[in-house]
């Protein structure tokens, strides 16, 4: 008999979810279940699939696909023990990846997994890149900045007055740069604004342009993770005609001094591995490396066609 895979119904949740959670620590084990259904039940527009493999009505795996914002998706690995039954249910997220509106599905895994890595690979997420975690501990942070000293004005990011001002900005950074090349030829800057907004839990609220005599440099875009009290860069960029003249480390001040100001206990990023010109600007400024995480993916660029939206 062949492994069918499909979304999972109402009925089959807890069964799947068991099965997910298989490896937890048992003191965590129901907790984790229960806000994991209860995440699922809640989520009212079928962004948040829970797919199921089966062969002769006998469950073998389960998968997690989250469809984050208009642009991106994510996914967790398959939970299963047989190959096949992981290769079904990647293929299966991969078609419905297709025909949904996103650029990227992608997926983040410990370098080491080879073995993992290698069958995501051949079922359609190749590897995109390496991410640098690094982290500040908001120690020693400069009370006075290079915005002051170097005269440069910081403007809060307003829907109604200057989001086409952020996007032409986002476009314009995006060019010749080393982190994550790739998805530059695979989204607009409005899936790429779109994108960040939907990373952490303030929305815009801490996106910032940065101009000087009327000419803009750069964006700055943070947000809040208030659950560990902890602020993230989710995207800094420099114009390319303004590179090489202090700015990046301006910003990446900026945002330490914004998050110190809110009393968090640190700020985190995300840095393509083979960004050194950034990673020595974060370094620079107090970052510490914490993990390096392999990232997977399915890009738009590689769809051989779009197709209508799944619902």
């Amino acid at each position: 008999m062949s492994i069918t895979v499909s979304q999972a119904s109402p009925e089959e949740w807890p069964e799947a979810s068991a099965l997910i959670f298989t490896d937890a620590a048992e003191v965590d084990q129901d907790r984790q279940i229960r806000e994991f259904l209860e995440t699922i039940k809640a989520d009212q527009n079928g962004h948040k699939q829970l797919l199921v493999a089966r062969e002769n009505e006998t469950l073998l795996g389960a998968g997690v696909l989250i469809f984050t914002d208009a642009a991106t998706a994510f996914f967790w690995p398959p939970f299963t023990s047989r190959t096949d039954c992981a290769s079904a249910l990647l293929q299966e997220m991969a078609a419905r990846i297709d025909q949904s509106e996103v650029s990227i599905g992608q997926a983040l895994l410990e370098p080491g997994q080879l073995n993992l890595r290698r069958l995501l690979t051949q079922n359609g997420f190749p590897h995109l890149t390496n991410l640098l975690f690094m982290r500040h501990p908001l120690t020693n942070v400069p009370g006075q900045g290079l915005l002051e000293t170097e005269h440069i004005q910081c403007v809060p990011f307003d829907e109604q007055t200057n989001r086409p001002r952020f996007l032409k900005m986002l476009d314009q950074t995006h060019r010749f740069s080393f982190d994550c090349p790739a998805l530059n030829h695979c989204r607009t800057a409005e899936e790429s604004l779109e994108s960040h907004r939907s990373s952490g839990d303030s929305d815009q609220k801490h996106w910032y342009l940065f101009q000087h005599d009327n000419t803009d440099l750069g964006v700055l875009l943070l947000s809040e993770h208030r659950a560990d009290q902890l602020w993230e860069v989710v995207y800094m960029g420099v114009a390319p005609e303004q590179r090489g003249k202090g700015y990046g480390a301006a910003f990446i001040e900026f945002g330490l001094q914004q998050a110190l100001a809110h009393h968090q206990s640190a700020l985190m990023l995300a840095v393509d591995h083979k960004n050194s010109y950034a990673i020595k600007i974060y370094e620079d400024s107090g970052f510490i490396r914490q993990n390096t995480l392999s990232v997977h993916a399915r890009m738009r660029s590689q769809f051989s066609e779009k197709k209508p939206k799944i619902h």
